[in-house]
């Protein structure tokens, strides 16, 4: 990851405009899976609907409607069939429902309508909205004759599809943008259709921009106004992009910004390895002398790739330890050479800083990791609060700290280095929260508040202005939840991925579970397992070769492979990676 993008980098942002909605009319949303089940989504049955039958009764045409909307490969064309002729010109499906089930369909006049199982809305973009509630959960059709034959004259402007039917033919994947520092990429997750159109279903999206809601929490370099023509072709792993549409005349840093997120994204499809790109018939200028661009080039700008993976670090009779399993040795550092009596303790991803929290979690301290003072000193307060709870890094360097008050929480953010401030965080600020975690890329905050009933994950967007000063936050969404239980601990398993860990039987035995950062329920692929030990709490980053281990007084368990239980003499309490 590069942190010291050129100033250069504040002019782009002032010229390049973000892009609009991401419509995906006749595509539907996006999700990641492994090759298997890409493949077999690939074989999924083709579909071809009946269209509209003579003298079909009310209900027989919204039936037909619903089915027809089901077409794969993916089509509207039989589907407008079982419209008027004005509603079928009008109709704009951008955002897709699915269901589990329809109950009975009912008239009232000459209108039909249907509740939906287990319904939940993505939008234009692909990106999951979360479950409808009962009231939208209810299909309505007005219906009219028309040329002798009943026909729909309002369809709602969304794909509807059977859930079963969704996870066979989607995956999530992710479309790649930058906060709007330009420092980091961040990550969106939609759910897009599988098979031969993956790549060139990613790009469209992508060229579309950020949707509404995201446009104050990330930016694009791609200028708006662009397509990728009739398909991305892929030749000896090289994608080739020719991208068409009246644009701005492109600089090299501006190129190398536009390539950075197109790599990312492109690379989710394992058969692309570089880039060709055209705009308007001209190639981008690529960095250097070179003629395609290495998807991995975009490694650059990744927010996980730190330089101190896998590294864990602990407090071990006051002191801060580093290391790894078995071989943790106090940091030369101010918070190595000396004991000192902290609650907590989180070092910053990059491993140059560290934040710990008092004893008696009414301070927070910063320093170095490492310092060639010999005395401990370089330790200052940065602030005093009423009960700090652990604090939290991204890789831009700002800290965040929960402080629990009488009136609840307060969220506290250092983006300065030097000083802290109060921010308002809907659905977080005045609530009973214990834990909070920041995104690598800085725009995702998640909460775990708890009440009377149990606990939950709300998660919010971070607003930043272009340098980096964090402005507000958007978007509160209760991601998970336990009723009657208390989750013991919490950590990023990914850029947009939560683990949860959760006693099912206090001492003995643990859940853990990954969620989605965005709240999506079908067509991800989570962990979900069960633990045996004393277990205290979770280490893990989103680094993806990292694996994610319980943190048990005895030892370490792997999580993510086989669950084998690491037997070192950690010696060591609050461990964790970086962050």
């Amino acid at each position: 990851m590069n942190r010291t993008r050129p100033a250069v980098v504040l002019t782009i942002l002032a010229v390049v405009l973000l892009g609009g909605c991401v419509d995906l009319p006749t595509n539907g949303p996006v999700v990641e899976v492994d090759g298997a089940e890409e493949q077999e989504a690939e074989r999924a049955s083709d579909f071809d609907p009946r269209p509209p039958q003579v003298g079909a009764s009310r209900q027989e045409v919204v039936n037909g409607f619903l089915e027809a909307m089901m077409a794969w490969p993916i089509s509207t064309r039989v589907a407008k069939e079982y419209l008027t002729d004005d509603a079928a010109e009008e109709w704009s499906p951008g955002s897709t429902v699915i269901y589990t089930e329809l109950g009975t369909a009912r008239e009232d006049g000459s209108t039909v309508s249907i509740r939906m199982g287990d319904a939940a809305l993505l939008d234009e973009s692909g990106g999951w909205r979360g479950v409808l509630t009962r009231d939208r959960s209810v299909l309505r059709f007005r219906l009219t004759v028309e040329n002798g034959e009943f026909r729909i004259i309002d369809p709602m402007d969304a794909l509807v599809v059977r859930t079963s039917w969704f996870q066979d033919r989607y995956r999530q994947a992710s479309l790649f943008y930058f906060d709007p520092t330009a420092q980091v990429l961040v990550p969106e997750p939609v759910f897009v259709p599988v098979g031969g159109t993956f790549a060139t279903t990613l790009v469209t999206a992508l060229l579309a921009g950020p949707p509404a809601r995201l446009r104050d929490v990330v930016s694009t370099f791609l200028p708006s106004g662009l397509s990728v023509g009739l398909s991305v072709v892929v030749s000896d792993g090289v994608a080739v992009l020719d991208l068409r549409g009246e644009a701005p005349r492109t600089s090299a840093a501006e190129a190398e910004l536009m390539l950075a997120q197109l790599a990312a994204t492109l690379r989710q499809d394992p058969s692309i390895t570089a880039l060709r790109v055209t705009l308007d018939g001209e190639e981008l200028d690529l960095p250097g002398a070179e003629t395609q661009y290495d998807v991995g080039a975009a490694d650059e700008f990744d927010p996980t790739d730190t330089g101190s993976e896998g590294v864990l670090y602990g407090l071990r009779r006051g002191r801060l330890v580093v290391g790894g399993f078995g071989e943790l040795d106090a940091v030369n550092g101010p918070f190595g050479r000396v004991a000192h009596d902290l609650a907590s303790v989180a070092v910053s991803p990059g491993g140059r800083r560290v934040a710990a929290v008092t004893g008696d979690r009414r301070q927070a301290l910063v320093g170095p990791l490492r310092a060639p003072r010999e005395d401990g000193r370089g330790i200052e307060v940065l602030t005093d609060g009423t009960d700090l709870t652990r604090p939290t890094w991204d890789a831009s360097g700002r800290l965040w700290l929960l402080d629990r008050g009488p009136g609840g929480a307060r969220l506290l953010v250092s983006d300065d280095r030097s000083t802290v401030r109060e921010v308002e965080v809907a659905g977080v600020t005045g609530t009973d929260a214990r834990r909070i975690l920041v995104s690598r890329d800085g725009t995702r905050l998640v909460a775990l508040i708890g009440d009377a009933d149990g606990d939950r994950l709300v998660a919010v967007r971070i607003v930043l202005s272009p340098l980096g000063r964090v402005e507000g936050a958007v978007d509160p969404t209760v991601i998970w939840s336990v009723r009657g239980s208390r989750a013991t601990d919490v950590a990023w398993a990914g850029p947009a991925q939560v683990a949860v860990l959760t006693p099912t039987r206090p001492g003995e035995l643990f859940e853990l579970e990954t969620v989605a950062a965005d709240g999506a329920t079908v067509g991800v692929d989570t962990l979900s397992t069960i633990v045996s030990g004393r277990v205290v709490g979770l280490a893990a980053e989103p680094w993806p070769e990292t694996p994610i281990y319980a943190v048990a007084r005895d030892g370490l368990i792997d999580i993510s492979s086989s669950g084998d239980r690491v037997t070192t003499d950690i010696r060591a309490r609050e461990l964790d990676y970086a962050g």
